[in-house]
């Protein structure tokens, strides 16, 4: 089979005998019903207008072809056609070089429409560019997907960044319910830590101290998290201020609850336990609160006190329990929400009511604040790199010596 060397010189490369002339028509009929917008200027006549347009661009810009030959293809800009980019183009063209932007154009009624523009220098033997050609490609419908995408995101991390700004004002409303600092009596000792979350929690914990220098201690945990469990805890915190010196701590909670039921809060409830010490005994009471461990100085063993109850606010004629415990020198309490009980590792495995316990007999012997301490490292040894899903809270309360009202 002979092959055609003059096809090559015409840039068309197919294997057929057929004359050059064909092969050139053949071209021009690809270029005419491209579905892609084609043009051809001249580089070598004044402000390089368009010497060819096929179909394509017709169809693409409403434009007759017969209306666009001599004249330079700007005319496809308008008011909201990027500058830079009308001033890329242009740089291009005049440096005559490759260039492929999109670009805002009008079409002929007026409408706009993204512009993919590939402009292309063509060279003589000489290496002087005589033609540019420009292929259009219409992609305002993926173009304005990702505006909207883009206006979308923005939104949301608009709203994001404001929601962060609430979060962090009831973070910070919750951290402000709570005491300063711990009572200082000569017969306990107290120490308190509390963990936060991400986003906020509802752990809550007060001290009251009556004439007698007997103390009322409380820990709660608001149901959820975010704006409500706030709400909830400042209901509670204000609550507790009025209560907390009832000697009854059964009736403390009674009373909050009936107040809580009948603020409204829907789906809103505060687990919480009243724990009342003289330097002889705890009177202790809980609304759904986890167990209390206790440690027995004489003994060398760990106790749970359990107490069971319905959370506060779901329902106020619940008829809760209290538990009178002597206590002597050296013993030590650790009153906790289900933070630490709850908390998962990066397999999924929760730390668990037996792990706490285990580790608490071990340290129980110490002071509190280095008990919490070591609770706190325990759990962020065990958490890992897992995001602390919970507020955390772990009060300890210990016997310092033997006294007398």
């Amino acid at each position: 089979m002979n092959i055609n060397k003059n096809k090559y010189r015409s840039g068309v490369h197919l294997l057929s005998d057929a004359p050059i002339e064909d092969q050139l028509l053949l071209k021009d009929k690809a270029l005419l019903v491209s579905a892609e917008g084609i043009t051809i200027s001249d580089n070598t006549q004044r402000d390089n207008p368009i010497i060819y347009a096929n179909k394509g661009f017709e169809r693409l810009t409403g434009y007759p072809v017969d209306r666009v030959l001599g004249r330079n293809c700007r005319f496809l800009q308008g008011p909201d056609s990027n500058a830079e980019t009308v001033s890329a183009i242009s740089e291009a063209v005049r440096n005559e070089r490759e260039i492929t932007v999109e670009i805002l154009n009008y079409r002929k009624d007026g409408t706009t429409f993204w512009n993919r523009l590939s402009i292309t220098p063509l060279r003589n033997d000489k290496g002087r560019v005589t033609h540019f050609i420009g292929i259009q490609s219409d992609v305002t419908n993926p173009r304005r997907a990702e505006d909207e995408l883009r206006k979308t995101t923005q939104q949301l991390e608009a709203a994001n960044q404001r929601m962060k700004g609430d979060l962090e004002a009831a973070r910070q409303l919750q951290l402000d319910m709570l005491p300063e600092q711990t009572p200082s009596l000569d017969y306990l000792d107290i120490a308190v830590a509390m963990k936060t979350a991400q986003e906020v929690g509802g752990d809550y914990y007060d001290f009251h101290v009556n004439k007698n220098n007997h103390l009322t201690a409380a820990i709660g945990d608001a149901t959820g998290h975010g704006l409500k469990a706030g709400t909830v805890v400042t209901a509670t915190k204000s609550l507790y201020n009025s209560l907390a010196h009832h000697p009854d701590p059964v009736s403390i909670l009674k009373n909050m609850s009936l107040a809580l039921k009948n603020i409204g809060f829907r789906n809103m409830y505060m687990a919480m336990l009243i724990a009342k010490f003289t330097p002889d005994t705890l009177l202790v009471s809980s609304a759904g609160m986890p167990y209390t461990y206790h440690y027995r100085r004489a003994e060398d063993r760990v106790d749970e006190i359990i107490l069971k109850g319905m959370p506060l606010g779901s329902f106020p004629d619940f008829d809760y329990d209290s538990k009178e415990i002597p206590v002597q020198p050296g013993d030590t309490f650790l009153f906790l929400s289900d933070g630490l009980l709850e908390l998962p590792n990066e397999k999924g495995e929760q730390y668990g009511e037996e792990r706490t316990r285990e580790l608490f007999a071990k340290i129980a012997f110490d002071t509190p604040d280095r008990i919490v301490a070591q609770l706190g490292d325990s759990a962020t040894a065990w958490s890992g790199s897992t995001p602390l899903r919970d507020d955390m809270t772990f009060l300890v309360i210990k016997m310092n010596s033997e006294n007398t009202d």
